[in-house]
This record gives C-alpha cells, sequence and structure tokens, in this order.
C-alpha cells in the first residue's frame, strides 16, 4: 500500500478514497469499512464498495496548515479486520 497524505481545502467537503485490493486476496472481499475522523473534522458520508475494493469518506472542517490521521478499520467477508491511517492535511490552494 502506497501512502499519500490528502490535501483537504478548508473551505469545502473532500472524498478520501481508499483502496484496500492489496489484502484482499483471493476470493476474500470487503464486508464493511467504518471510518474515524479527527476533531474538528465532520464525517459527512462513509461508503464501502465490495465490488470494487474500495471504500469512501466525506469530511469537512479542515483548518489550513493541519494535520490529521483518518483511521479506517476494514472488516474482510472472512472475518479478519484490518486498520489503516491515512494521512490528511488542510491546505488552502
Amino acid at each position: 500500500m502506497t501512502v499519500k497524505i490528502v490535501l483537504l481545502d478548508p473551505g469545502d467537503q473532500g472524498l478520501i478514497d481508499i483502496d484496500w485490493a492489496d489484502v484482499l486476496l483471493g476470493a476474500t472481499t470487503l464486508s464493511s469499512v467504518l471510518h474515524t475522523v479527527p476533531s474538528p473534522l465532520t464525517k459527512l458520508n462513509e461508503a464501502t464498495n465490495a465490488g470494487t475494493g474500495h471504500s469512501q469518506v466525506k469530511v469537512s472542517g479542515a483548518l489550513h496548515g493541519a494535520i490529521y490521521m483518518i483511521e479506517a478499520a476494514a472488516t474482510l467477508a472472512n472475518g479478519e479486520t484490518i486498520n489503516r491511517q491515512i494521512p490528511a492535511r488542510g491546505w488552502n490552494s
């Protein structure tokens, strides 16, 4: 897995897409993913797509220059749980 810092515009909503393909071996699929965002970020929506092996979380409320760690806990169809942290930074471009 390659981790990139996600840039979030403080005046907008940001959609973060997470690719879980590297842990989906054989016929294993995603069952669900729970995304946790730190304050002052607000989680607006989240979705898990078992067919594509991706999850998404939409957030708002970033502050310019602040760094955040988005937590993602995936439950696989075989019952295994995988945790990831996705770094994000508030940035006015």
